[in-house]
């Protein structure tokens, strides 16, 4: 094969050469020239040795475009470079980190705690017309408000010039019904715990919360609350949080955090309370068409909710509940767009979290949503894990906490993770909690149970 091809090559170059000479001495006939020894020496040798080198160039570099790339054998990070193997095999075990999710603290329109608001998921329970609230039209607004709040009480804790606005009066209302139960059982954990065990507690507030509030707000809560606790027994920081993949960042930041040695006797407090329940707020929704109405089916109930969730890297005696690190992205369309609304990338962010896990989907024994209402939430909720779990009731089985609580942006999700956590303890089995109240960001947890072994020994009493 090869002698072919180089007998070829060469006849082609000898027939080029003669083709060349047999023109160029045809011509000089022709015109009756006499050439002259240049002429000889770039009619005859330097103009048909140009024309044949530049074809053969030409040919190889043809042929060279047209050979596939040689396929290498990548180079492995084992082999030749240990720190980034010892990287790789870090990442690896990072994404596997779970947090103990050791209590969790909720009110809301629907029940005081999770498995009240569970229950009214199951019961179709929905928000009702708000008698204070009108829109444009005059007709009363649909709302999931608290009843019964204490909103005046507060003045006393308030100088009259700095009180804050009504919004957050309401999610401050909420609270103080929250943190007495919440410091109470942080004290009875502590008092079990090594004196260096402290509570380190993160206030996420929403984005429309100035820093200029920050101060007021921590001294509020400081005075009123934790300084039973003893300063050297806690930790308090303010931070807004623009959206729910915000919040799930910060879960998902406890989880990595609390996976690196020390401090696993801390206990770390995640505080949230948001209102929509007031009339400025109801109004900057309707100006921007996303008030749900009788002419607006798609657009958000009015909610309001507070909640305090504990974790601890410590083990606890009998059965617990862990929450893994979450899996986030972002749609590239928005599920309030028109058209279909596909559930693929919600349903890949589980996938993901399971295969880390090592789950088969059967494992799942519900689906926790912040979801609301909307139609678009639900179809999406079901496209991406319906025909997976095709074994779980479409009711029972996945609750949208939004239905019944309204929109709480932007913590939704933490409601959500708080019944997943009653799920799992129920059931003793895992159930995943997703995020996608928001137009574009999901994310998904994994809820885990942790089940002592059989034989391990009793607790001494």
């Amino acid at each position: 094969m090869m002698l072919a091809s180089t007998l070829l090559r060469l006849g082609a170059t000898v027939f080029a050469l003669a083709l060349v000479w047999a023109l160029v001495l045809a011509w000089w006939q022709a015109n009756d020239h006499t050439p002259s020894t240049v002429d000889l020496l770039l009619y005859l040798g330097a103009l048909p040795g140009a024309m044949i080198g530049g074809y053969w160039l030409l040919r190889g570099f043809i042929d060279h475009l047209r050979t596939p790339p040689e396929e290498r054998e990548p180079v492995s990070a084992s082999d030749d470079d240990p720190l980034a193997r010892e990287q790789a095999k870090t990442s690896e075990a990072e994404r596997r980190y779970t947090l103990g999710l050791i209590a969790a603290f909720l009110s809301a329109r629907a029940g005081d705690d999770a498995d009240e608001i569970l229950a009214a998921a199951a019961d179709g329970k929905r928000p009702t017309p708000d008698a204070a609230l009108r829109d444009d039209d005059g007709f009363p607004v649909f709302s999931a408000r608290v009843d019964a709040l204490d909103v005046d009480a507060l003045a006393e804790h308030w100088a009259d010039d700095a009180l804050p606005p009504v919004g957050l009066q309401r999610a401050l209302a909420l609270i103080d019904r929250l943190l007495p139960g919440v410091v109470a059982a942080v004290r009875e954990q502590l008092s079990s715990r090594p004196a260096e065990a402290r509570l380190r507690l993160v206030w996420l507030l929403p984005p429309a919360v100035p820093p200029g509030e920050f101060a007021s707000l921590k001294d509020w809560i400081q005075r009123h609350y934790l300084t039973d606790l003893g300063a050297d027994r806690y930790e308090l920081l303010l931070r807004t949080v623009a959206s729910e993949a915000a919040v799930m960042a910060h879960i998902d930041g406890l989880v990595l955090a609390a996976g690196q040695p020390g401090a696993e006797a801390d206990i770390h407090g995640v505080l949230a309370a948001s209102s929509a329940i007031d009339p400025i707020t109801v109004q900057a929704w309707a100006d921007q068409g996303v008030l749900f109405s009788a002419d607006n089916q798609h657009g958000a109930v009015p909610g309001e909710a507070a909640l305090c969730l504990l974790f601890s890297a410590q083990p606890e005696e009998g059965v617990t509940v862990r929450v893994s690190r979450a899996s986030a992205a972002a749609r590239d369309k928005a599920a309030d767009a028109a058209g279909r609304v596909s559930g693929a990338l919600l349903g890949k962010l589980a996938t993901e979290l399971m295969a880390v896990h090592q789950l088969e989907a059967s494992a799942i024994h519900a689906v926790v949503s912040d979801a609301d209402h909307r139609a678009s939430r639900v179809a999406e909720l079901f496209d991406a894990l319906g025909e997976s779990l095709p074994e779980l009731d479409p009711v029972a089985d996945f609750p949208c906490v939004g239905g019944v609580c309204g929109t709480t942006p932007p913590f939704g999700t933490l409601l959500a993770l708080a019944c997943t956590r009653a799920k799992v303890l129920a059931a003793v089995q895992p159930a995943l909690c997703v995020t996608q109240q928001h137009a574009t960001a999901r994310a998904a947890i994994l809820v885990l149970p942790s089940v002592p072994p059989a034989d391990a020994p009793a607790a001494d009493t």
